[in-house]
């Protein structure tokens, strides 16, 4: 399936720089369905034990979620993209707020990864991504930041290049830290591991 799964969490969006097409899915995670709402986005799933936005909302395709479970009401929502077909997910208002939150969202950003998708979670500050035996291509920007953390137990065979600071077949454990803070120099980059899995997170206030 070509299009993407696009999912609001409950955080207002304002670095909003991909929008919903034709053939994509819209779902909204509790508040999400009133932030998808303000930026002119009509949800097509709304899911949510909504004890954020308060009570369910009076609309179309409505799943109500118990408030004792074991998915956020993001990671429910990806569960409904991936039964749809979906595997390439942008995600909004989930990023930032509750910092065990947005790491349960780094989490699913990784369970999406080794499931052979991608999502991109995006805020104003920053956005991040996570790469499972994979590449990603960047373009070029003249500046911003981008570190790049190993999750699985040693990220091995990672190259990046384009960067200010390069590396080739490097294998990065867990525990470093010497990822964090690369630069974009105005040149196209590119990260990948050839087995294992990778954080990259990007600050910079062109489009990821």
């Amino acid at each position: 399936m070509n299009g993407k799964c696009f999912i609001f969490g409950a955080l207002p969006v304002v670095y909003y720089p991909i929008k919903p097409q034709e053939g994509d899915l819209v779902i909204a995670a509790d508040r999400g369905y009133d932030v998808a709402l303000s930026l002119g986005v009509k949800p097509d799933l709304t899911v949510g034990d909504f004890d954020s936005l308060g009570e369910a909302p009076d609309a179309e395709n409505v799943i109500r979620l118990e408030v004792r479970k074991d998915d956020t009401d993001v990671g429910h929502a990806v569960e409904l993209g991936f039964q749809r077909g979906f595997t390439d997910f942008v995600i909004y208002g989930a990023v930032g707020g509750l910092l065990d939150h947005t790491v349960a969202n780094i989490a699913i950003a990784l369970d999406i990864a080794v499931r052979g998708g991608r999502a991109w979670f995006l805020s104003e500050e920053f956005c991040f991504t996570v790469l499972h035996n994979a590449a990603l291509e960047l373009h070029e920007r003249e500046s911003g930041r981008v570190s790049v953390f190993a999750l699985s137990d040693i990220a091995r065979g990672v190259d990046i290049e384009g960067l200010d600071y390069e590396a080739r077949g490097l294998d990065l454990p867990r525990t470093s830290h010497m990822g964090v803070s690369n630069a974009f120099i105005g040149k196209p980059s590119r990260i990948s591991v050839t087995d294992g899995d990778l954080l990259i997170m990007i600050q910079s206030k062109t489009e990821c």
